[in-house]
């Protein structure tokens, strides 16, 4: 994932340094300076330095840190956060006070997770496994795999959720051979992989991001645009997996586009790291109404039952009242690099 390509650019020292000072931006409550170059795309999209290119981070940080548990409460509602950088995923319960993970998935299966979601209905995790070229489902409660989804032309997942239908969807950043573009892919959900229907390459794209899917069926993704070099909103339908023609939302960019989610009311929400905003769209109202954070917003999900938004911002997850965007509290980092976020009412 892009954020932390820069991260694996630099040599081991100013690697920490850079985490350590970002670690000092500290959680929303505290004075924020400016967000720090590293965290935001500093280079054409299209002109990757060799060392960013995610050919050469294939199955990198396999060995993660200790080993999984969970002790958290079957009741209330559960967190998950994903570190890329260490290959874990950190489990939370109740809203977000400073504590500790009550929980931790480690796996030799689990390789730079990035984007998380939750199917309340079943509540199982699906997780972008953008090292492994696959998407992971877990029960809740477990931390071995009990499904795996994979697409034949081995890209590299940013994100995944589920439709109504049961289709399972991810977006990719592009092919681990990097001869292809950020794409879809799409499965009919099922046990033992599914059935795999088809890879869609993304339309003009430079690399693929994020998506989220309305209860219609209407599946959102955003990419970075190859002419322009920024964020552009794009919707596709994907009935049984089978996708169509993709639009562009026109009007719409991002300087640096992060997760995204449909709220309750319909209203699309898409997080700007570099902005450090998040904006929400009425759409076809190409405008959106925009609430500015503290630092460089990543990850995202939404809290229906009880209207409550939560994001990553590398060192640190955070929980706000919805929609007034009051800060709840926040969980600090424990690990590498705080990016995925999904949470099981």
């Amino acid at each position: 994932m892009r954020y932390l390509k820069l991260f694996i650019a630099l040599s081991p020292a100013v690697a920490i340094a850079s985490i350590v000072a970002c670690s000092n931006v500290g959680p929303p409550a505290i004075s924020q300076p400016a967000v720090p170059p590293k965290f935001t795309s500093q280079f054409p999209f299209n002109k990757y330095p060799s060392a960013l290119d995610p050919a050469s981070r294939r199955r990198t940080n396999v060995s993660a840190i200790g080993a999984s548990f969970n002790s958290c409460p079957t009741s209330g509602s559960t967190e998950y956060v994903s570190d890329e950088l260490n290959s874990i995923i950190d489990i939370y319960n109740g809203p977000f006070a400073g504590q500790a993970p009550c929980g931790q998935i480690v796996s030799s299966e689990l390789v730079n997770p990035n984007g998380l979601f939750v199917d309340t209905a079943t509540h199982d995790l699906y997780v972008a496994n953008w090292g492994g070229f696959n998407i992971l489902v877990f029960h809740k409660g477990q931390t071995t795999p009990y499904n795996v989804y994979a697409d034949p032309a081995i890209p590299l997942p940013n994100d995944v959720a589920l439709s109504k239908d049961g289709t399972v969807v991810a977006a990719n950043e592009e092919a681990a051979d990097g001869i292809e573009k950020g794409s879809i892919s799409t499965w009919v959900g099922g046990a033992n992989g599914g059935t795999f229907v088809g890879n869609y390459p993304m339309t003009n794209d430079d690399f693929g991001l994020y998506l989220t899917i309305r209860r219609t069926g209407t599946v959102y993704f955003n990419d970075v645009d190859a002419k322009s070099g920024i964020g552009a909103l794009w919707k596709v339908l994907c009935p049984a997996g089978v996708c169509g023609a993709q639009k562009q939302i026109a009007g719409v960019s991002f300087s640096d586009p992060g997760s995204m989610k449909i709220d309750d009311t319909g209203d699309l929400l898409v997080n700007d790291a570099s902005k450090s905003t998040v904006d929400t769209f009425e759409l076809p109202n190409p405008q959106p109404s925009t609430i500015a954070l503290s630092c460089c917003p990543i990850g995202m999900a939404y809290d229906t039952l009880h209207q409550h938004w939560f994001t990553t911002s590398i060192t640190y997850a955070a929980e706000y009242d919805y929609p007034s965007f009051t800060l709840i509290g926040t969980v600090p980092l424990t690990g590498g690099a705080m990016l995925g976020i999904a949470v099981d009412p």
